[in-house]
Formats: structure tokens, sequence, C-alpha cells
């Protein structure tokens, strides 16, 4: 059935009358209803309010990565059941939903639109091809640089926001010059719903969230690694964690771009190169039609003008708030803490606030508007409302939700009490609490942003020694296995449309190298410090 012909009522799947076909249709009902009641059997089990805890996240996750009810739905469960369930009481369940750092998003996602109104992706998108033309592999390993680089000096979430609504750009030109398809023929699942994304896009796309993620942390100036060093009180410097992290992070960068051409850019061969190959004869003249379409779009007008030194003025104040390496404006106020909601929101008040088609209005500058009538603004909400995944970003809640229900029902002190003590002098590395600690903070940071962890858990994690907190501090930053589990990871899953099982399948090379990998430097670093 067609997307425009579906009315409410309507059944979204044709009808069969082979019965055979039941698990094809009606799968994700049976495990909607038994899943709950495979997984109740934990429910009979002590501490009551950590197995209650336990049941309610496997349901809510496994629910969101089978896809079995809308993720916009899905994400509230929490919401309901934990203070249901005695863990934590309604009103502090909604604020856990709402941080800082969720607003935080919002201001990401409203600069990407904005992008997109003043066509600033565009014109981005047009530099971008006069320097990689139109090779994927190319293309990918400029956003790594790229986006390494913005992330790493700025932030990670703002690096994938905005080099993905650039990226969007490109593959759109892409496909306008016949160079590749962007939509699979694919029906999805809810009708009406955006299509899914062929594998070479979402190898792109996934290219600007895992390199911002991996760009996080090795630098000193972003967290979650100034939020990890003022938990240690400055007995582990933000530099020390930045080193230990670099190790890792640049031998799964090279990784990253080596498993995605493989896994989505055709690499070695397979289906995707053949895909590719049918567009090569497109490839001689696609240099001439963007440089065509370039000098359509235009000279610079007021809209991008204004728009760029916005975004420019964002990341100056994002970058300078708490660089950690030196003091930021932050510091300026020592009774008041202002989050990364401040410059965000901020800013993103200025996009709804000033007009587009002119600087101010014609009673300040003396010149003719380019439109008579009402200024439009940079940005406005019916564009917003389109455009923000809000699904995603409920989901995002639901994980930051997920961090603070752990500590309410005493989750990560029970983690900490079932470990054996260490080494009375402090001398020697428990090998046992170090692989526990890497685990617990890899299987955490897939769950939830590594950031909140850091504010919400590692206090506590702390309590059960050097050898059990220093690995799950460093393993935070292994944020590949889910959208939820980072912010970037969540911008670039609700923009590009990319399913929680895609992220698992590509993510799950990357996250068991960097285990490893972490582990590795980590006790090397714990040896030497101890």
């Amino acid at each position: 059935m067609a997307a425009q012909d579906y009315k409410p009522g309507d059944i979204p799947l044709e009808e069969q009358d082979d019965r055979r076909l039941f698990c094809k249709y009606h799968y994700k009902g049976v495990l909607l209803l038994f899943l709950p009641i495979l997984l109740a059997p934990i429910l009979i089990g002590t501490p009551v309010l950590i197995c209650r805890f336990i049941y309610l996240t496997l349901c809510l996750y496994l629910i969101y990565i089978l896809n079995l009810m809308a993720k916009g739905a899905a994400a509230f469960i929490y919401m309901v059941f934990i203070p249901v369930a005695g863990i934590a009481s309604s009103k502090q369940v909604s604020v856990s939903y709402y941080t800082d750092l969720i607003f935080f998003v919002y201001a990401a996602i409203f600069m990407g639109i904005m992008m997109d109104s003043s066509r600033l992706s565009e014109r981005f998108a047009f530099m971008v091809i006069s320097i990689v033309g139109g090779s994927l592999k190319s293309l990918q390993l400029f956003l790594t640089v790229v986006v390494f680089i913005l992330a790493a000096l700025v932030n990670p979430t703002i690096s994938a926001a905005f080099w993905m609504k650039v990226s969007q750009a490109v593959l759109a030109e892409y496909e306008n010059a016949g160079l590749i398809k962007l939509n699979t023929e694919e029906k999805p699942y809810e009708v009406g719903s955006k299509p899914y994304p062929t594998r070479p896009v979402i190898g792109i796309f996934l290219t600007c969230c895992y390199t911002a993620s991996l760009a996080s942390s090795v630098s000193p100036m972003v967290n979650p690694n100034g939020v990890i060093s003022d938990s240690y009180s400055g007995s582990l410097t933000v530099t020390e964690i930045a080193l230990v992290m670099a190790g890792p992070a640049l031998l799964t960068l090279v990784l990253m771009v080596f498993w995605l051409q493989l896994l989505f850019l055709g690499l070695l061969g397979g289906r995707v190169k053949r895909d590719l190959a049918e567009f090569d004869g497109a490839r001689g003249g696609f240099k001439q039609t963007a440089a065509d379409r370039k000098q359509a779009l235009g000279p610079w007008t007021i809209y991008p003008i204004l728009g760029i030194l916005l975004i420019l003025v964002l990341f100056l104040l994002v970058a300078t708030r708490k660089p950690h390496i030196f003091e930021g404006w932050d510091s300026l106020n020592h009774k008041t803490d202002s989050g990364l909601s401040v410059p965000g929101i901020g800013i993103a008040i200025l996009f709804f606030a000033i007009p587009a088609n002119y600087l101010f209005c014609r009673y300040y500058v003396c010149r003719q508007p380019e439109k008579e009538g009402t200024a439009n603004s940079l940005l406005g909400w019916k564009a917003v409302n389109n455009n923000t995944p809000w699904a995603e970003i409920f989901m995002l809640g639901a994980a930051f939700s997920c961090t603070y229900c752990a500590k309410a029902c005493g989750f990560n002190d029970y983690m900490v009490d079932l470990l054996t003590s260490d080494d009375a002098s402090g001398k020697e590395l428990n090998m046992m609490n170090f692989i526990c600690g890497a685990v617990f903070g890899t299987a955490m940071t897939t769950l939830s942003p590594a950031t909140t962890l850091s504010k919400v858990a590692l206090p506590t994690i702390i309590k059960g020694g050097t050898s059990f907190s220093l690995p799950f501090a460093t393993a935070l930053h292994n944020q590949f296995l889910l959208p939820v589990s980072s912010p970037g990871n969540t911008i670039v899953a609700g923009w590009g449309n990319i399913r929680p099982y895609q992220f698992l399948l590509a993510g799950s090379v990357l996250a068991l190298f960097m285990f490893l990998t972490i582990a590795g430097f980590t006790a090397l670093f714990s040896n030497t410090v101890l």
C-alpha cells in the first residue's frame, strides 16, 4: 500500500491467507508478548530492587534493538515502571530524562537544521567535493580527519552533527550525478516512515559518529576525560587520561576506516562493489556538473553568512567553556556550573530570533531589504518539527535515566561490594577486578553515554579501588554498539535512519578491538603508576 494512500485504521501490511507467513508478519508482536514473560524469572532474585532494574533494562533495550515497538513509545518504559517498581519517584525519573546534555543535543540538531534551511550545508558540500571529487573512499578519509579535529578541539556532538549535515549534502550531490543510490528498496516497517539508506551511505554516516567518539577519548579539552579527571580529585590528570587513551583510539581509528570500507564501501569486492561499479560511468563529468551546480547556487547571501557566523560563535563558546587545560569562561562564577546547554541553547535561540533576509530590519540598516514584508527567521519551527529525530532523542533520554536508575536501586554499590579487596599496599594490580571493571564499563557505556556515567556512576565505582575503577573509566570511551551509546550516535542514527542492529553489526569488531587495546594500555599505565 502506498504511503500516501494510508489512513489511520488501514492495515499497514497486506493480508495473507498463507498461515506459514505468520512469523514473517507477526513475529514482533509475538516477541513483544513473550519477551517480558521469558525474562520474568529475574524478578524472583535478590536484591529485589536491583533485579527489578535489570529486568526493566533488559526488556527496554531488547525491545529497542529488535524494533518491537516504536522507539518514541519504548523510551518511556522507565518513566512508567521504575516508580511502580519502587526504585525512584516519578519526579526523579522524569528529571533524569532531561539532563543538561540532552538540551545540548537539541542545540546541535537545531544547528544542523538551520544549515539545511540556509543551504549552508550545500555550500560546504561543494567545498568538500572540490577536494575529494566523486570517490566515496576519499570522502570517508576526509571526514575522518575533519571530524576528528573538530571533535577534539570543540565537542564530539557538535562535530558529528555539523559534518553529518555536510556529508548528507555531498551524498545528495552524488545521487543527483548518478554516482550512488541513497535509499534501498526495502519496505519500511512503519507505513510512511523514511526509507532506509544503502550500505555505502551507512558507512559514510557511521564515520562521522565513530570518529567523533574516538576523538573525544584522546582530547584533554572535551568530556568524558574532564569529568573522569574531576572524579579522581586530582590524583589522575586529564592529560594522563588522554595519554592512556591515545594508543587505543588511534589504533581503533585506523581499524575503523578499514572495517567500514570493508563492510559498507566494498573494499574487497562483493555486492556493494558491484553496485558501485555500475555508477562509474557517471564519474567522468561529475566535477563539471558539481561546478555548474555550485555556480547556480550563486554568491553568499546574508542568510548563510549569518548562519556560519553564529555557528563559529557556538564553536568558540563551547570550546572555551571548560577546556580543562586552562580556565574557561565557566570559571568566572565559581558558585554555579554553566553546562553545555548554556551556549548551545543560547545560540539556538538566536537561530529563531534573527531575521534571515537582511541584517536586522529596515529601521536599523540603511538598505533595501531583499524581500518586503515579514522577515523570516534563520530557523523556523516547522523545519525543526519535521527534521528533528524525536524518537531517537527520547531514547537518549531513557539512556540517561538508565544511569540514574542504576544508582537509585543500588546497582553500582552492589557491583563494588562483590569485588575482592585490592592489595592493602596499593602496589599490586588485582587482575580479576581489572577485567570486571573493563567489562562493566563497556557494558554500561553501551547502554548510556560516557559523560553521564562519569558524572553519576564513577564516584561510586571509585570506591572499588583503582584495579576496578581505572579500567571502568577508560572503557567508557567504547561507545560504538548502540545509537544511545553517545549523543553523536543518536544524531547520526536519527538523521540517517540507521537501525540499532546495524550499529551492533558495524560496532562489534571495533568495540572488541578497542576493549582489548584499552585493557592492555590501562594495565600498562596502572603498573607504571602503582
